[in-house]
């Protein structure tokens, strides 16, 4: 045991500077073979409990992170390996500066990154009924009109960030006639719309599509009919009537179509013939249905009155 301890001390000095040397041959050989390297990636700024409701913007969306490692754990590292957060647990509406939290591989040193913060905005999301808007372009098959637009639903919500639902004031969706002919249904999406009649894209619209109903009428059209005279009164004792002509006796109406092919002839306005003895002749006005024209406006009768 003693020679063991004499072996130990003997020449001490010299065996603790070689064994300082080796470490550091040894430091310099592994240096020299897997040397320290430096590298930057760059990465996403990531959300981490994000409270519900709100809408956030960040001012930076992503950094770039400056890291030291040996160099074979820099040739395997990949920049999903390297994280880069903010917490918004808390958080409510308003405007925060948050400091980046970075999660980086075991053997790495973070050296630096390009932003140390981020500002982020939060806002609240909202929803808001809106009136449903059909647009409709093109046209109808020949002698059809468009009639009534009827929708599913007459409003419908946006949902977003307040700021841009509060500038909404309908939800419009587009029809296009292709030579319909008949009465039709069709899916039609609806979009966001501002009071100055800019498309908002980026607002959910609940819903985003609507069944709406397309009816079609028959359109404006001509027709040539008899005109009819209407005569009413008691003529005096000892009188009959007797022939009445009118001139013209048939007029060109217009109109829609519908209308018109129920019309089989249009009536003057009654001419009382009330204390009347002779033969007269009167200017009338043509007793015309509703929605119908007539480039006639009067007719004149001949109206014959005769003694027993």
């Amino acid at each position: 045991m003693i020679n063991l301890q004499n072996l130990f001390r003997k020449n001490l000095p010299v065996k603790i500077l070689a064994l300082i040397a080796s470490i550091i041959m040894w430091g310099y050989v592994m240096n020299e073979e897997n040397p320290s390297v430096n590298g930057r990636y760059t990465v996403p700024v990531e959300i981490v409990n994000a409270p519900e409701g709100y809408d956030v913007n960040m001012g930076v969306r992503e950094v770039t992170l400056k890291v030291r490692a040996p160099r074979s754990l820099m040739a395997a590292a990949h920049e999903s390996d390297f994280k880069a957060v903010i917490d918004l647990s808390g958080d409510t509406e308003g405007e925060y500066d948050e400091k980046i939290r970075t999660i980086i591989p075991q053997g790495f040193e973070l050296l630096g990154m390009s932003d140390d913060t981020v500002h982020v905005t939060m806002e609240a999301l909202i929803a808001h009924g809106v009136p449903v808007d059909i647009v409709v372009n093109g046209k109808a098959a020949h002698g059809m009109e468009l009639g009534e637009i009827t929708p599913s639903q007459q409003y419908v919500n946006v949902y977003g960030p307040r700021h841009l639902v509060d500038s909404i004031v309908k939800a419009s969706g587009k029809i296009k006639l292709a030579d319909n002919n008949s009465d039709f249904t069709m899916r039609v999406k609806l979009t966001a719309v501002t009071a100055d009649g800019e498309n908002i894209n980026n607002l959910a619209v609940l819903p985003g599509e609507l069944d709406v109903t397309v009816q079609l009428v028959p359109g404006e059209g001509k027709k040539i009919v008899p005109v009819k005279p209407t005569v009413t009164g008691i003529l005096p004792e000892g009188y009959v009537l007797g022939e009445v002509t009118l001139q013209p006796n048939q007029v060109e109406l217009a109109g829609a179509n519908k209308t018109l092919a129920d019309i089989k002839n249009v009536d003057t306005v009654p001419v009382s013939l009330h204390g009347i003895t002779s033969t007269f002749d009167k200017d009338v006005e043509l007793s015309l249905p509703e929605g119908i024209a007539s480039t006639v406006k009067k007719v004149t009768l001949h109206i014959v009155i005769k003694s027993k």
